[in-house]
Parts: C-alpha cells; structure tokens; sequence
C-alpha cells in the first residue's frame, strides 16, 4: 500500500484544524463543553484585530467565542493574508491539532470585530476531552479532503451560496476582502457574485 501520509500532512497544512474540529463538534452533544468553559474560562475582550494565536507560535490557550468573531487565516510566502475559515459566538478557537504534538501555529486566530471569549489553558481543554472523542478527531480529515475537493468541483458562486446558507448574518459581520479570500476569489469577483445574485432576486 502506497504511504499516504504526505497527502495527510499537505490537507493538515492547508486548512485549519479547528475549522475541522468545530464541523466536527456540529454531530456532537456540545453541552458538557460549553458547561467547561462557562465554568473554568476566564472571560477575555479582543479588539478587532487583536491576536489570540501568532503564526509560528504553539497555542497555549483554547477559548469559546462569546461575542464578535475570529478569522483563521495564514500568510503566504509574498506576505499576502489568506483567510482559511472563520469562528463565530459558540465555536471554539485555538490550534487543536498543531498544539497536541507541540507544534507551531501553520496559522493565525485574529479577532475580526471586537470580540468577547471564555479562555482556558489548552492542557486543561484536552484533558476534559473523552479518549472517544480525540480518535474520532481523525474522522476530520475525510471534511478537509471534501473541502479541497469543493475548490474543484464548485464554482465560486456555489461556495459563496454555500457560506450564506451556513452563515446567514455572514456579509453583515465579515468583510468582504475575507469572505473573498476565504472563497480563494478576488474581491472584484466576488462582487460580481452578489450582483448577479441580487439582479436573480429581482428578477
């Protein structure tokens, strides 16, 4: 059998792991998470563009969003920011996978409004985690590999459909630049989405 793992730690590298793992917290009961953070958080006020993990950096806290909202995003080899996913009132944010093997951050969590959030030590975060729930962490890698697979088999206005649909408040909080970058399409490209979207609406 073929190694795969290259394949693995490219997907890993490529897309957030705590955008996995809130898709992944979507089929589980959330309560006794959110009853750990309520109870041993430590409640903590981001400015818009305040820093809760650096690229490069090991994560050394988890937290739940309580207000505003975060964006994960990385920056690439000529400086440019890429925004990889976002994390809204009731998601967690932190560096899950990276932060297990004591790895530095493949990206940054910054606060795209000001933002309230409960903050724990992210050795106290895994450590409530059930043996369960950590081995079916692996299951996300089957969301990362379909994620890539939508670039290509999606247009871009099916994706950005998509994210409105799972977020409906969306272009009310975002930006437009991150939603954009975020579809990997260009602002201009995006407006040209909404446009054509908002003449069907007319129509």
């Amino acid at each position: 059998m073929p190694d795969i793992s290259p394949i693995f730690t490219f997907f890993a590298k490529k897309f957030h792991p705590m955008a996995r793992f809130n898709s992944f917290l979507d089929n589980i009961n959330l309560t006794e998470i959110t009853d750990f953070f309520r109870e041993k958080g430590c409640t903590c006020h981001y400015k818009k563009d305040d820093i809760f993990i650096q690229q490069g950096t090991v994560a050394r806290y988890a937290a739940l969003v309580v207000s505003g909202y975060f964006k994960l995003a990385t920056t690439n080899t000529t400086g440019d920011e890429a925004v990889v996913n976002f994390a809204f009132p009731g998601e967690i944010i932190t560096d899950f996978h990276c932060s297990l093997y004591g790895e530095p951050s493949e990206m940054s969590v910054i606060a795209g409004a000001d933002s309230d959030i409960l903050k724990v030590p992210l050795k106290e975060f895994v450590g409530m985690l059930s043996s369960n729930l950590l081995s079916e962490y692996r299951s996300l890698f089957k969301m990362v590999l379909l994620r890539h697979l939508n670039i290509y088999r999606k247009t871009p206005e099916q994706r950005y459909i998509e994210l409105c649909d799972l977020y409906p408040d969306i272009v009310k909080t975002v930006a437009l630049k991150d939603i954009a970058s975020y579809l990997l399409i260009s602002p201009n490209h995006l407006s040209r989405i909404r446009r054509k979207l908002a003449a069907k609406i007319k129509e």
